[in-house]
């Protein structure tokens, strides 16, 4: 089959071949570079970058490379309107023209310096009566513009010729020209705009100009452009270079457009955000919502990421993302900005849609005062404006970020901003439903596959979304040592879907994923009371996935808090547990862990690719056997923000005695402190926001606590009470964890390895996590953790040297 020419006009003297059923795949070589390809258009559109070829004439005698150039030209220019004018009229216009013909030849100049249009010398061929050579049609006939392969507008292949204009048209973007400098590209154009004219869908209007806001370009660009010639731009060929970014590796970029609407959603409430307020540029929205996307949601996956654009969703979402991607990528200052002014969007919001909520909503707000200053009045005064998309289960998401970076923030004052906000949350919560909704009229079943898979990506966004809101409300509770303000008998909504299922692509491998599905996951209440009913078993069928997994161990640890708090007596903060509310709590925990071993997608690999929730899973399991035989709980201190009050009241903390039950706690905060030994403490430390959460320093702190405790009982009786086997077990692993590290970390200061005794490795232990969690990067929260434990370090070791000395 003899391939179809991508131009309208072959270059001349150019060669067809032709492909046989048994020739093999088809190579064509440039004659100039030796380079190959595929498909005979792909190299003649390549040759013309070295013969400096236009074969695409407009009637007003400007030449291309390519056709789709052409096209830009002529609806730019709004030659396409020109044509269905009669002779007549076009004669008398070129009279116009030659009068404007410098200006738009210097404004062409500037174009052709930064663009791979190079200013063809016909016109002066044909003043002087010298023809170019080309074929009779061109010279003779209005140019007829042919349309392009339908493999350029098919997305789901990869076309050289389109894909090289799309970077090309980025990098224009990119270099920043104004739009009086060239008549071509006055401004960055939506991909759509590159699809010809004539293939456009009835009804839509290539010529309506979109409202731009500010100064078009930017001195950004997608790729390098070509280093200077003397004092002369050189000329962009973006054909005979390879690719160093393509435009689909940045799925959440922000246009233009975008930003420009985002911009007008603002507007509307302006009056609750801080005048000094400015939107950020769209290269930083950009940055935050591609770094919120590759930092926080790995940990907390309740946004559909395939499917979330950015004007589906409301400014304080958006703004809440930004907050949280701005952290993530280093830049505090801005992050608090955009906290402050998603929190004011936020609040205004429900004011205006209090009715959507109840009247707990209703209720907590009226009673807090919790409205920006001056809120009320303007709402009632100020006209509708448009406000941009919103449903009430977006409020919950955008609580659930800017909560997560107050907790986590180092500024005390930050610390009562996530419990006021903890609080809201609980009441939308509550008012938005914790039920799981079945819907008889949903169109799951009879619909197509598109229609099916967005429906059950709507629901499956709402379930996530509230069950990651209750393990984030306990994490909270986890950190402050606060009674859980929402508890696990409030859930009732069934268990997160497999990783397959929510990261398809497509309504395609949507349904292949969901193809061996023999049934749906559990609900959440009925899965916990199996996890507490069983002996040790994997009880539950089908096996939770690992979110599901997360949400149950968190109801776990719940249990755990709740059924400590409920003991008897209740000053005593060392009180244990009542002995059967332990066996059940390690049955259940057993249980569990047999499920998480069942679970295919379960790695202890924090990079593998199901992401990293079964590796924090690990963290809180361990978390959960400390907890059991350690109430660390009162005496963190962790709000206070000082790293030294936190060590004086770790110092007061209950000892840890020997015991057989305490040996599981001792087994996994062992392996917790294990874990960064193995991959590189500094390493991890440095990289670890992608994976390591801050939940693995909540379960480190008390791990690392739990063993420097019970390593000085052991100092204190190991002459008196011979140790057991196990416990000679765990001494001997921490000894080779203690010298790995020892002889690896860069610590502060020099330090031989520390001696291999029980009270020695106590300190060393400490040292360890504490060098770990200071050189953290991410959240200045581990900073203070790291210093907390650093200075508890050191008020043991005044207190061994001043009971040595006595």
């Amino acid at each position: 089959m003899e391939t179809r020419e991508a131009a309208g006009i072959a270059r001349p003297g150019a060669v067809r071949k032709r492909r046989g059923a048994s020739d093999g795949p088809l190579k064509l070589t440039c004659e100039y570079c030796g380079r190959t390809f595929k498909r005979s258009e792909h190299k003649e559109r390549h040759v013309r970058t070295h013969t400096k070829e236009k074969p695409f004439v407009c009637h007003c005698s400007a030449a291309f490379t390519r056709r789709d150039l052409l096209t830009r030209h002529q609806r730019i220019t709004s030659h396409s309107s020109q044509d269905n004018r009669s002779q007549d009229s076009r004669d008398q216009d070129a009279g116009s023209e030659q009068s404007d013909q410098p200006v738009v030849e210097a404004d062409m100049a500037a174009a052709v310096s930064l663009s791979d249009m190079s200013m063809n010398p016909w016109n002066h061929q044909l003043a002087n009566g010298h023809a170019p050579d080309l074929p009779q049609q061109v010279l003779s006939q209005p140019f007829q513009q042919p349309l392009l392969p339908q493999e350029y507008f098919d997305p789901g292949q990869a076309i050289a010729g389109y894909d090289h204009f799309r970077d090309f048209a980025n990098f224009l973007d990119g270099v920043g020209l104004p739009p009086e400098w060239s008549p071509y590209f006055s401004a960055p154009e939506p991909e759509e705009d590159l699809v010809d004219p004539q293939l456009r869908e009835p009804g839509t209007d290539a010529a309506t100009p979109i409202p731009r806001t500010g100064r078009s370009g930017s001195p950004f660009s997608t790729w390098l452009p070509s280093a200077p010639h003397g004092s002369r731009i050189a000329e962009v060929n973006s054909d005979n270079r390879p690719r160093g970014v393509d435009t689909d590796s940045q799925p959440f970029r922000v246009t233009e457009d975008q930003h420009a609407r985002l911009a007008v959603y603002l507007d509307s409430f302006r009056g609750v955000v801080n005048d000094e307020f400015v939107l950020p540029s769209r290269h930083a929205l950009t940055r935050y919502i591609t770094s919120y996307f590759q930092g926080f949601h790995l940990h907390m996956p309740f946004i559909h990421q395939q499917t979330w654009r950015v004007l589906d969703s409301p400014l304080e979402l958006v703004l809440a993302i930004a907050t949280m991607g701005a952290q993530y990528s280093f830049e505090h200052r801005n992050s608090e900005r955009l906290f402050q002014a998603g929190k004011a969007v936020l609040l205004e919001r429900l004011l205006h849609e209090s009715e959507k909520f109840g009247p707990k909503t209703s209720s907590f707000l009226s009673m807090h005062n919790y409205y920006p200053l001056g809120a009320r009045a303007l709402s009632s005064s100020r006209p509708k404006r448009d406000s941009g998309p919103w449903e009430p289960v977006d409020t919950v998401r955008a609580l659930i970020i800017l909560m997560g970076y107050a907790t986590w923030e180092r500024k005390e004052k930050f610390v009562a901003e996530a419990f006021s906000l903890q609080s809201l949350l609980v009441q939308v919560l509550r008012d938005v439903g914790l039920l799981e909704r079945s819907d008889p009229d949903s169109p799951m079943e009879s619909a197509s596959p598109q229609t099916a898979w967005l429906a059950w990506v709507r629901q499956e966004s709402v379930r996530r979304t509230k069950l990651i809101a209750f393990t984030f409300l306990h994490t909270h509770s986890v950190a402050y040592n606060v009674y859980p303000v929402l508890r696990s008998n409030e859930i009732h909504l069934r268990l997160p879907c497999s990783t397959g299922e929510w990261r398809a692509l497509n309504a395609v491998q949507w349904k292949a994923a969901r193809r061996d599905l023999r049934k749906e996951q559990l609900n959440f209440q009925d899965a916990l009371s199996l996890l507490l009913r069983h002996d040790g078993s994997a009880p539950l069928d089908p096996i939770p996935t690992p979110l599901g997994n997360y949400c149950l161990l968190h109801g776990l640890l719940q249990r755990i808090h709740i059924v400590r708090d409920l003991s008897l007596p209740i000053m005593d903060h060392s009180a244990s547990l009542p002995g059967e509310e332990v066996n059940k709590l390690e049955r259940g925990l057993r249980s569990w862990t047999s499920g998480w071993q069942q679970q295919t997608e379960s790695s202890l690999d924090p990079n593998n690719e199901n992401g990293p929730i079964p590796f924090t899973s690990s963290s809180l399991l361990a978390l959960a056997y400390v907890r059991i035989y350690l109430n660390l709980g009162p005496y963190r201190q962790l709000e206070t923000r000082d790293p030294s009050r936190v060590a004086r009241a770790l110092y007061r903390s209950p000892r840890v005695d020997r015991s057989n039950g305490v040996i599981s706690a001792l087994l996994y905060a062992t392996h917790a402190l294990s874990i960064p030994v193995r991959l590189g403490v500094d390493r991890v430390a440095r990289s670890q926001a992608f994976f390591w959460s801050v939940r693995h320093s909540l379960s480190g702190l008390e791990c690392a606590v739990l063993l420097s405790k019970w390593l000085h009982s052991v100092s204190e009786f190991v002459d008196e009470v011979p140790l057991t086997d196990s416990e000679d077990r765990i001494l001997h692993w921490v000894r080779c964890v203690v010298e790995e590290a020892f002889a690896v970390v860069d610590f502060e200061e020099d330090e031989p390895i520390p001696q291999s005794d029980p009270a020695s490795l106590s300190l060393a232990v400490l040292k360890i996590w504490a060098h770990f969690f200071k050189s953290n990067t991410q959240w200045p929260f581990i900073n203070i953790i790291g210093r907390s434990l650093e200075a508890y370090r050191e008020m043991l070791v005044r207190g061994n040297t001043q009971q040595q000395a006595t």
